[in-house]
């Protein structure tokens, strides 16, 4: 064991956030948050003495984000907004809110390109505690931090969505993601899929992921098959690297 050499394998946080985990915050909180965030601890541990990088990434959505129902008019938490709806917005007819802080022709440009976005409620926002790392996690627990959804006028579930991940990963030489974090059926998810079709061996840590609601993430699974990403209990993980 003292010879393992994990240089190539990074083990990726995804939003562990009070946002999500803390259910005292009362923004979005995923089911059983706060648990994937103790297990993704447990991961980093279990990884970090054999050179596994730690790397951290959060998003951190501005005022009157693209993803907030609060954006909207006569919209509720969970609803959509679609292409089809705003295709013939003007700045003079128009049903987006006095909070919104992006144009009509950047919602019409991001919703042609992605079709529909489910509107949230307010969360992850910068400058505020709710963005932080949730316990046990700590910021100097990681080697690498990025942030990603501070477009806002684009949603960004993945983590190599318009950031430099991929850059400071291949930088490193890192050939294997170790993904833990939340939403499984989202933010996990979409940065798995991503991390896959980037060249990547992908794995997801099934102890240390939660979902959102059972039909999306079931579904999401079905894609982690799809696309040869491994999703293993802790046991499993420590059966992989230390067993074999």
């Amino acid at each position: 064991m003292r010879n393992l050499d994990l240089s190539q394998v990074a083990v990726v946080s995804v939003d562990n956030t009070k946002t999500f985990e803390d259910a005292n915050y009362q923004e979005l909180y995923v089911q059983e948050g706060e648990q994937a965030a103790i297990a993704s601890k447990a991961v980093m541990e279990l990884l970090k003495p054999y050179g596994a990088l730690m790397v951290n990434v959060l998003e951190e959505h501005p005022q009157g984000h693209i993803s907030f129902v609060t954006s909207y008019k006569d919209k509720d938490v969970f609803q959509s907004v679609t292409y089809d709806e705003v295709k013939n917005w003007t700045e003079e007819k128009n049903w987006l809110s006095s909070t919104a802080r992006f144009t009509i022709k950047e919602l019409q440009s991001f919703l042609e390109k992605v079709w529909s976005q489910t509107l949230w409620p307010e969360h992850s926002k910068a400058w505020t505690d709710s963005s932080e790392l949730m316990e046990p996690l700590q910021k100097k627990d990681f080697d690498l931090h990025i942030i990603k959804g501070n477009n806002v006028a684009k949603e960004a579930y993945s983590w190599f969505d318009n950031t430099n991940l991929d850059e400071q990963l291949k930088t490193r030489n890192i050939k294997k993601l170790i993904v833990s974090g939340v939403a499984t059926d989202y933010c996990v998810g979409n940065t798995a899929l991503d991390a896959a079709q980037n060249d990547y061996e992908v794995i997801v840590v099934q102890d240390a992921v939660r979902g959102v609601a059972p039909d999306s993430t079931n579904a999401m699974l079905q894609n982690f098959k799809e696309k040869n990403i491994k999703y293993l209990t802790l046991q499993e993980l420590k059966e992989l690297f230390f067993e074999n």
